[in-house]
């Protein structure tokens, strides 16, 4: 499972102090380098919410694992097995862009990810919501849960109709996203657009952990 490999490269090495990077960096750091390869470190840099100590060692991280490699100076790309790992993380979460959908987040920038066949894994969005303050501060973070069941856009617990109320909102997602039933969409929401997208695979992510 690909998550075990992601939480692997943040844990503390030979003892030492817990990098200041956490699983889902690593995760929106490889999926930016599998999908802009070469990759720039000062590019990534300014696509994280991190500061570049941290991107530094996180590039490290992923290169002693054998994940990435430098390409002369045009930047990082994948090893094979960084591709194999890229390819797994897709597999599951193939796609996340940022939307204006500001009637269903409550702050200014809002990535949405589409998570594939995991709406069982969904109770009522709390868990994602509540990982998304917790990783991003109280009132500087949260993250709105979707499912996508019987060809509409529901809101957990009680499966809300999302198009009844917001209906630019739905189709926008909808035509963005192209979900199919039993998927998930995991809406990040911060005034940082970095921290939106680093929070909504946060979110991702508590989708996974019980694997």
């Amino acid at each position: 499972m690909w998550i075990h490999e992601i939480n692997n490269i943040a844990e503390p090495a030979d003892g030492r102090v817990a990098p200041s990077f956490r699983p889902y960096h690593v995760a929106v750091a490889l999926i930016m380098i599998g999908r802009q390869q070469p990759l720039g470190r000062y590019e990534l840099c300014s696509n994280l919410s991190i500061g570049e100590g941290s991107a530094r060692t996180l590039l490290k991280r992923l290169s002693e694992s054998d994940y990435i490699t430098a390409e002369g100076k045009q930047g990082q790309k994948l090893t094979e097995s960084g591709q194999k790992l890229f390819d797994a993380i897709v597999s599951d979460v193939p796609f996340g862009l940022f939307l204006e959908i500001p009637n269903l987040v409550v702050l200014e920038k809002a990535y949405a990810n589409i998570v594939k066949g995991k709406a069982g894994q969904v109770t009522d969005g709390i868990r994602q919501r509540d990982e998304a303050i917790i990783q991003g501060g109280y009132g500087k973070a949260g993250a709105t849960t979707l499912l996508f069941n019987d060809g509409l856009l529901v809101m957990p617990p009680d499966d809300f109709k999302v198009v009844l109320e917001y209906e630019a909102e739905a189709l926008l997602i909808r035509e963005s996203l192209r979900p199919e039933n039993g998927d998930v969409i995991v809406i990040g929401s911060s005034d940082e657009a970095n921290l939106a997208r680093e929070i909504s695979m946060a979110a991702v992510m508590t989708l996974f952990n019980e694997d």
